[in-house]
């Protein structure tokens, strides 16, 4: 488990710094076309989601996790965020949600993670990225799951 970025998986990055692995990271994407950066961003993203976030939401982002019949509420499906919101994906209120500065219904309790606050207490150890920038591609990736 971990998070992935550039070739590094965060629980054997090898400095301890957060900016040094940032700064490697800008500089690995800045000589890569930016389709190429978007898809690693976004597979970046599905590393976390998968290891925090499909549990209850689905591999797919549907609603329809393993555990998602366990919990008080339905998880939401994630695919339709920009349908519900009239068609532009809200992204700044979706990393919000994900880091844990605005609830909705049925994060408030014990059964949805508070990402920032886990992703926070991982980048203290020694070679994690800063949790602003999983959180970034954890945000990017459930852009991308975005149906018409």
């Amino acid at each position: 488990m971990g998070f992935r970025f550039g070739g590094f998986r965060s629980p054997a990055r090898r400095n301890g710094a957060a900016a040094l692995p940032t700064a490697l990271l800008l500089l690995a994407l800045a000589g890569e076309p930016a389709a190429a950066q978007q898809a690693q961003v976004i597979a970046e993203g599905k590393q976390d989601y998968d290891e925090t976030c499909a549990a209850c939401h689905g591999p797919e982002g549907r609603g329809n996790g393993p555990m998602a019949g366990l919990l008080v509420l339905p998880p939401s499906d994630l695919t339709r965020i920009a349908k519900d919101a009239g068609g532009a994906f809200p992204f700044w209120r979706v990393y919000r949600i994900v880091e844990g500065g605005e609830t909705v219904k049925g994060h408030e309790t014990f059964q949805m993670p508070q990402l920032g606050s886990r992703f926070r207490r991982d980048e203290a150890k020694p070679g994690y990225l800063p949790a602003h920038i999983r959180i970034l591609t954890v945000t990017h990736f459930i852009e991308s799951l975005q149906v018409d």
